[in-house]
Formats: C-alpha cells, structure tokens, sequence
C-alpha cells in the first residue's frame, strides 16, 4: 500500500509500535536540460542547453510529436503537475490541477491528449488529460500500482506498467482504458516502454536476477526476444529509428549503445553530486531532453495512522 506521494526520495523508514513511521525526505532540485547529439552515433555535438530552470522539481520532459512542445511534471506551485511548454518562445502553461501528483506525461499522437500517471485519486493509476481543455479521464482503477503510460504509434493503444500481479510488468489496454491485459511474464522494471514504428512490439526492459535486458516483447502473443544488455536500463530510451540505445549509468553518466557494438561515453557534468534522469530523444533524433538534479538536503517526516499491517 503506498502511504506518501509526491517529489524527493522517501528513505530509511523505521516503524513505532504504535504505527507511526518515521522516514527520511532527500530532496533534489530538478531542472530539465537538453543536449545536441548526433542522431546516427548519439554522440554530443554540443553543449548542454537549460530548458527550464527553476529552485522546484521540473522533471520527465517529453516531446510532442512535432517537435514544438515539452510536456513535464512540476511543483512549482506546491503540487506536482503537469505543464506544456512552447519550445521555442518558452511559453508555459498548467495542464493539470490537484493533489496526488502527476507523472511521466507522454503525448498521444495526434497531440490532442496527454497521458501520466497519478496517486490523485488515492492510487497510482494511468490518466489522460486532455491538451484544449485539461479534461482529466481516469483509464484504471486498480488497487495495484499502474505507471509509465505510452501510446501506440496509431494513438489506439496505451501500454503501461503494472504489479497487479504481484510483480511489476508490461501491460497495454485500449486508449479509451477498455481491453486491459497483461503481455509480458518477465518482471519488467525501469520507467520507458517503447513501440515499434508499426505498433507490433514493445521495447522495455526486464531483469534477471541481477542481470539487466533489453528486450522486445510482441504485444499480440507476448513471444520475447532479447536484444543487447545495457549498463542500467532504467532510464533507458531509444532513437526515433530504434537502432540506438540511450542510458544512464549510476544516474550520472549518459551511454549511447548500438544494437551491436561498443557503447559510446555521451555526457557526464563534472560535479560529481549531480544526477542525469530520464533521457528522451527529440523526434528528429538531433537532441536528448533530460533532468539535471542536484541535492538540496533532506528533512525528517513522521506518518502517523498508517495502517498496521
């Protein structure tokens, strides 16, 4: 059962006996960067670029089929939601509203909705917003944990991650929320799903015991196939022709694999308390949108009436 939402890492929790838990808040401010890269090798072909910079948590940036938008979640004004900001004049506006925190936008493909995924409505479960209106739609309504939405390149289905069966995997339901089903039994992990250009597979990635795969999953009959290792695989995210890997190693240093071949050191910023998260390639495949997070400290919470299991 989740008890806290919201920015920052929850750690070190200890249990009273009368319930209460005491844990840690380690906090980062987070700010969304991009850096030009070269779309063949995904090798750096300039400097890193600020793309918002706030003292709040700007964080998961994702581009809009054309180019010209950047969806991402902020707490700029006390509440993790969702923003849209023009790309080029730096316009930005709310999209979402509310408690419960908003996560990992990704635009559908005609850019008229915007799904994340969001604890507001007491559980992390997938929602659509609209991008005219900010109309909110609920897609599941499971007690497990639903996250990392993505839709099909025709804009008919979502896949997404779930643990509703004990253990977290791939799952993909139509975009309207109806014919949810499992399609993967390899214990996926990470925060991307990937399609294919003709919506027949996934791209995700799975462990193995300790070990991390890359692996393409046809949605259809869930037959597997796996593909090259990476380093970590969690913030993996693949070029626009599906023949690059792009993925940070120890949340600092950014990695370009080939599918076949030696990977290429892309970027790392010389301050050594510096994160690099959530790496995504532009649609023409020439810039990497990722967050720059930075300690700020931390603070002592405690969370009381929890539940006693």
């Amino acid at each position: 059962q989740q008890f806290t939402t919201g920015a920052g890492d929850d750690i070190n929790p200890a249990i009273a006996r009368d319930g209460t838990i005491a844990f840690s808040l380690r906090a980062f401010d987070s700010d969304i960067w991009r850096l030009p890269v070269n779309p063949a090798t995904g090798s750096m072909t300039g400097a890193p670029q600020p793309v918002s910079k706030t003292t709040r948590v700007e964080s998961r940036g994702a581009w809009s089929p054309d180019g010209k938008l950047m969806a991402f979640n902020s707490d700029r004004r006390g509440e993790m939601n969702i923003w849209i900001r023009k790309l080029e004049s730096g316009v930005e506006r709310q999209l979402t509203t509310g408690t419960g925190g908003d996560y990992q936008a990704n635009w559908s493909p005609n850019q008229a909705t915007v799904a994340f995924f969001s604890a507001r409505a007491g559980n992390s479960d997938i929602w659509t917003a609209d991008v005219a209106t900010g109309k909110l739609t609920q897609l599941t309504q499971d007690r497990a944990m639903d996250t990392n939405p993505f839709y099909s390149p025709d804009g008919k289905q979502i896949a997404f991650m779930s643990d509703r069966l004990g253990r977290l995997e791939a799952w993909v339901m139509s975009a309207d929320g109806s014919n949810q089903r499992s399609v993967s039994d390899l214990r996926a992990g990470g925060h991307f799903i990937r399609w294919t250009d003709d919506g027949e597979y996934f791209l995700f990635r799975a462990e193995s015991g300790t070990q991390v795969q890359t692996m393409k999953v046809r949605v259809g009959d869930g037959i597997a196939e796996r593909l090259r290792d990476v380093a970590s695989g969690a913030h993996m995210s693949w070029s626009p022709k599906r023949d690059l890997i792009m993925d940070v190693r120890g949340h600092r240093t950014l990695l370009a694999y080939p599918l076949a071949g030696e990977p290429v050191k892309v970027f790392e910023f010389p301050e050594s308390q510096v994160r690099i998260d959530y790496p995504v390639w532009s649609p023409d495949g020439m810039w990497l949108l990722f967050d720059r997070a930075a300690p700020r400290g931390g603070d002592i919470w405690l969370l009381k009436g929890a539940p006693k299991q």
